[in-house]
């Protein structure tokens, strides 16, 4: 009979005795009859029992405690968790509580629970244990990061009809599900709607060429052409109807800043859509780092269809609104911001969506053709390029696009790409595969369901944005 303490001892130890940390039974159970151990083996059941019930309480006192949603004190949740799934008799004698290891700051919480209770023993009396306690703790976690998202939304004229309603939709929602109640407080949203260009909005005034008056913008005399793909310093058609469009150059392409009063305003045109102009609307100007959800839907309701994709200064934008060059420069709710790149407590998202091809950058050949669709009177000063393009040419759309999705990755962007009714193996497909962080984070939309693309995407950045 001796010849089986060693085997029950055994047993004994993993129904119990590794969690509980109760190596005394074991011991005194060495010194007692066979039959006794045997019938006494109810009781470590009973403590076993007691000690996986003790610890799936605290697992969820800590994770409650710990949830950034939850406003009462990390200690009465605690309290309230176990009293209320623990019983109040027997087997219980006594709990004791230890909460330890507290950290609550703004955006972070980790807990730490210890807890003992003592269980009055039965059959093991007979052999001289009164009681045993039992030992469990838990550690919970969970951290919001920062987060700085920039949507790159295409509106070109081939997004009329369904397909820029089914954007609205799809966009709005996304605005709810990242600026949630829990989330708002952390996360910034920048849209930027792009047509032929962007509208840069409030930044147009710093870029444009100012005269000698200031606040004016210098206007052309009609003898001022655009000749040989190049776009004389200063020398540009002026709308007052029409501004907030600058044009680029090639060093942008690399994030270089652009310089103060330095570029010529993009002319007030149209190419295949008449009432489409070249230079989005003002009402589709580009609203930057943001968390008010009623002004960034507004924008969503107020965008007009501008001719064009140019898709590589959308994402020129893109990556520029979460430079850390441009800290403190964006305006909106959240001063601080961009982040640095390095960072630890921010995560960076760019999302890029578009329904067709990059297209090259036209111009007027002569400023006074405001509004003619006719390719006589017409430019072109950037050529489109195709997938082939290396990154490295100049004056290329294709490798300027290529560019920033280099300098995005670089610098750890979580970048997502959307390509909505378009053909596989095409321009589009290829460069939104090639921009996109993996090829999980491109969404192929072939019908005009877009929102489970948003919505997927909303779903990742929160698994990002959450450890613990």
């Amino acid at each position: 009979m001796r010849s089986l303490l060693p085997k029950l001892a055994s047993r004994l130890s993993s129904l119990g005795a590794d969690q509980s940390g109760n190596v005394a039974i074991l011991t005194a159970l060495a010194f007692v009859p066979l039959m006794l151990i045997t019938i006494g083996s109810l009781d470590v059941v009973r403590m076993t029992t007691a000690q996986a019930k003790l610890q799936s309480t605290l697992d969820s006192a800590t994770l409650a405690a710990a949830s950034l949603s939850n406003t009462a004190s990390i200690e009465d949740t605690v309290d309230e968790y176990v009293r209320a799934n623990l019983p109040e008799t027997a087997p219980w004698t006594t709990l004791n509580l230890t909460v330890g290891n507290v950290t609550n700051s703004l955006n972070a919480k980790s807990v730490e629970i210890t807890a003992t209770v003592d269980i009055e023993m039965t059959i093991l009396k007979l052999a001289g244990i009164d009681s045993t306690s039992v030992l469990a703790s838990s550690v919970a976690q969970q951290a919001a990061t920062n987060v700085e998202v920039a949507v790159v939304l295409d509106i070109s004229s081939s997004m009329g009809g369904s397909k820029i309603t089914n954007l609205r939709s799809a966009a709005k929602s996304f605005i709810d599900t990242m600026l949630n109640e829990d989330d708002r407080e952390y996360t910034s949203l920048s849209i930027i709607p792009f047509g032929g260009t962007v509208n840069i909005g409030d930044f147009y005034d710093r870029y444009a060429v100012n005269s000698s008056t200031p606040g004016v913008i210098d206007s052309p005399s009609p003898t001022d052409y655009y000749v040989n793909k190049n776009v004389p310093y200063g020398k540009f058609m002026f709308s007052t109807e029409r501004e907030g469009c600058i044009e680029y150059t090639d060093d942008d392409f690399d994030m270089t800043a652009i310089p103060a009063n330095s570029r010529p305003q993009i002319p007030d045109f149209t190419k295949w859509v008449v009432t489409n102009p070249w230079c989005p609307s003002d009402d589709t100007a580009m609203l930057l780092n943001s968390n008010n959800t009623t002004d960034l839907k507004a924008l969503i309701d107020d965008m007009d269809l501008s001719d064009g994709t140019g898709m590589d200064i959308g994402t020129l934008w893109g990556a520029k609104v979460l430079s850390s060059d441009m800290k403190g420069q964006l305006g909106g709710d959240f001063s601080d911001r961009p982040a640095d790149f390095d960072d630890e407590d921010t995560l960076k998202v760019a999302v890029i969506m578009t329904d067709g091809a990059i297209t090259a950058q036209f111009r007027p050949r002569d400023y006074t053709t405001t509004g003619k669709i006719k390719n006589s009177t017409q430019q072109t000063i950037v050529s489109k390029g195709n997938i082939n393009t290396a990154s490295s040419k100049a004056d290329d759309a294709v490798a300027y696009f290529k560019r920033v999705c280099e300098y995005l990755n670089e610098n750890n962007i979580q970048v997502y790409t959307i390509g909505f009714q378009i053909s596989s193996g095409s321009l589009p497909d290829n460069l939104l595969q090639y921009c996109a962080s993996s090829l999980s984070n491109y969404y192929f939309v072939e019908g005009l369901n877009i929102d489970d693309a948003f919505n997927a995407i909303a779903a990742s950045v929160n698994s990002l944005r959450i450890s613990g």
